[in-house]
């Protein structure tokens, strides 16, 4: 058993036994971002990354939109790579994403790094189109990112998100059900 295997094993009952599909699971999901913080930017608009990011992310990382473009994202440089590299591989299908892959690009900061506080300075191009003059952020693990967007805009998404959880939990017991049926 590795380091990495003993950590993952770290606060399970000690009579569980894992399978190795347990193991990979384990694995997969231990690497995801996830957890919520609120902070806010300081008046030079530097931004506090809580620690569990920021080991995720790695010394160095990229600041760049979500996929959705409404928010900004830290993604570590494998995930960037890995994101862009299937857009580059999409763009030549279709002019839209031509277009889109130029303004991912042009909102993409490669080789960030936090200072010794755990700040991060970031750039004013993103910093000014998704979160205006906003100071206080929501910063939220989102699988393969982190998600930072303006803490009034967190709000109004989970307020929305509470107002269609029961048409949500239908989808996914539908979703579920197809799966459950199809095995």
């Amino acid at each position: 058993m590795n380091g990495d295997d003993l950590l993952l094993l770290q606060g399970l009952p000690l009579d569980e036994d894992l399978t190795e599909e347990d193991r990979n699971l384990l694995r997969r999901y231990s690497r995801s971002f996830t957890g919520s913080y609120s902070h806010s930017l300081d008046g030079k608009g530097r931004l506090v990354v809580p620690q569990a990011f920021r080991e995720r992310l790695g010394t160095s990382f990229c600041v760049a939109p979500s996929k959705d473009f409404k928010s900004i994202a830290l993604y570590s440089n494998l995930a960037w790579a890995r994101l862009r590299d299937r857009y580059a591989k999409l763009a030549p299908l279709r002019r839209e994403l031509v277009e889109f892959e130029e303004q991912f690009d042009a909102f993409s900061f490669f080789g960030q790094e936090c200072d010794a506080q755990g700040r991060i300075l970031l750039p004013a191009k993103i910093r000014g189109h998704f979160l205006g003059d906003e100071r206080d952020v929501e910063i939220t693990g989102a699988r393969d990112h982190v998600r930072i967007v303006a803490a009034s805009r967190g709000a109004e998404q989970f307020r929305h998100f509470s107002e269609n959880l029961g048409s949500i939990l239908e989808v996914i017991g539908e979703l579920d059900t197809g799966a459950a049926e199809k095995q």
